[in-house]
């Protein structure tokens, strides 16, 4: 399983945090329901996970876990469980390529934040 960093202190977001030379997207999703799923519908497309940021309204403790959905298998890529924190990062060590019909799911067991997906297209 590779590991979560995580960060106590307010996370700042900069456009450098996309790698130079590729086109990068972020897109950020209420954490409401426990889950997010970013889909690569494109046949001819495919991405790259740059970070995962989920920034709870308040300290929370709980589990993160970010999955990796191909063909119908489950990949775990990271799991964290953590104790009073308002901020949790995951940044992969290794460029996973989500290409058609991959997703990207993340489940988390506290509902009282936001979560941002950072990507770049290859």
């Amino acid at each position: 399983m590779r590991a979560f960093r995580i960060f106590v202190t307010c996370l700042i977001l900069c456009g450098g945090a996309v790698m130079a030379g590729a086109q990068g997207f972020s897109h950020s999703f209420r954490l409401s329901e426990g889950s997010v799923v970013l889909s690569n519908s494109q046949e001819n497309s495919s991405w790259t996970p740059v970070s995962v940021m989920i920034a709870y309204a308040g300290p929370s403790s709980g589990t993160v876990a970010v999955w990796r959905v191909s063909q119908g298998s489950w990949f775990n890529l990271a799991t964290c469980a953590f104790t009073n924190v308002t901020t949790v990062v995951w940044t992969p060590d290794l460029a996973y390529v989500f290409s058609y019909g991959d997703a990207l799911r993340i489940l988390s067991s506290e509902t009282n934040g936001v979560a941002q997906v950072i990507r770049r297209g290859d």
